[in-house]
């Protein structure tokens, strides 16, 4: 801690118009969340599914043959596609006959097939003081403390965060992505939700003036983030006395 304590010493006083009045060093809460989740694999449709889907609904499909006959396509082929629309809730046998479900026809309306994926797991890490999910530390574990830190005088009461809309956004941010094949997965459901410990990160705050500008501010460091936090010094010059 003393050693990034005289780095950034160091690189505030590169400019000479500015003085160090007084430095300290508290602590703001993260709350690592643990996470299970859906997503959804997305992928454009194709003729030949658009062609099938569009036969279940206006047509009355009995069998695979029924579509070979109009489709001109190898029977083994077409019942390996029904079984898998079935499956994926696409359609179903109502009296003998096979129709296109809701979740059928919104896909065909769209062109767009999605295909649910395994339950997965991950963390959030949520910062109550500035109200927002951060990213996982990049950077290997956090300074170590020789005695332990008070705490940020500005702090927040802590926040429950239980609202599916706000843990679904954080998660589409962090898990949205294009797979290998290029097909889009994203996030479609959220599971399960539960506070899993609270990490107190270190912050290093320095009381500065500068003789040109008469001008008192403060600059802090958060060694999560690894980066100057502008939120908190825009909370510590807001409440200042």
């Amino acid at each position: 801690m003393d050693k990034l304590m005289n780095q950034l010493r160091a690189q505030l006083l590169e400019n000479p118009a500015v003085d160090i009045k007084d430095t300290a060093v508290w602590a703001i809460p993260v709350t690592i969340y643990d996470v299970s989740f859906t997503r959804v694999k997305r992928s454009k449709m194709d003729i030949l599914m658009k062609m099938m889907l569009m036969a279940f609904e206006e047509t009355d499909i009995r069998r695979a043959a029924n579509l070979t006959e109009f489709l001109l396509v190898d029977e083994l082929f077409i019942e390996d596609l029904m079984g898998k629309m079935q499956r994926r809730g696409l359609i179903r046998l109502e009296k003998s006959v096979f129709r296109l479900t809701l979740k059928g026809r919104e896909q065909l309306e769209s062109g767009i097939i999605e295909e649910d994926m395994d339950e997965e797991w991950t963390e959030l890490f949520y910062s109550a003081t500035h109200g927002e999910f951060w990213p996982e530390r990049s950077g290997g574990t956090l300074p170590n403390k020789e005695d332990e830190l008070s705490v940020y005088r500005y702090e927040q009461a802590s926040e429950l965060v239980e609202e599916d809309g706000r843990i679904l956004e954080a998660l589409s941010e962090q898990e949205n992505r294009l797979d290998e094949d290029g097909y889009q997965t994203v996030v479609s459901e959220v599971q399960q939700f539960e506070k899993q410990a609270v990490e107190h990160v270190p912050c290093l705050e320095f009381q500065l003036y500068n003789k040109e500008q008469d001008l008192h501010y403060a600059r802090v460091w958060n060694t999560w983030l690894q980066r100057w936090d502008d939120q908190l010094e825009q909370q510590i010059w807001t409440n200042r006395e």
